[in-house]
């Protein structure tokens, strides 16, 4: 989930290569439709979106795995231009309020990209 095409079109290309089933949303709203619809093993999610910021969407996928609305975990993985790593103390607040599983920081290498999702998803692979 990205709201900048390039970023959607690299990464839906270089997964797909990897033998992944790819679904994109440009948005917040689009995202959470898409889980629902998909019920994905994994969501990688950009922090800064239109309609909808991904901490509130990660944060409502959380709270939909956990009511049993999915019959899996859902990982959700942020990934942000926005660096809070340089502040640890915030970065926990958004880490907690967020629920997500791990942040990612662009500017990001796709090998490390690619080891972060094979882990997320190994138990998805038949």
């Amino acid at each position: 989930v990205d709201d900048e095409q390039d970023i959607i079109e690299t990464l839906h290309w270089v997964l797909e290569k990897e033998g992944f089933e790819i679904h994109t949303a440009k948005n917040g709203l689009e995202a959470l439709g898409a889980v629902r619809l998909y019920r994905p093993h994994l969501v990688l999610l950009d922090v800064m979106l239109p309609v909808e910021n991904g901490y509130r969407i990660s944060r409502i996928i959380k709270q939909d795995v956990a009511a049993g609305v999915y019959d899996r975990p859902i990982h959700v993985v942020l990934v942000t231009a926005r660096d809070l790593s340089l502040d640890p103390n915030r970065e926990r607040m958004f880490m907690e309020f967020c629920q997500a599983d791990e942040v990612v920081y662009k500017p990001f290498d796709l090998d490390q990209l690619l080891n972060l999702v094979d882990r997320y998803t190994a138990d998805a692979q038949p």
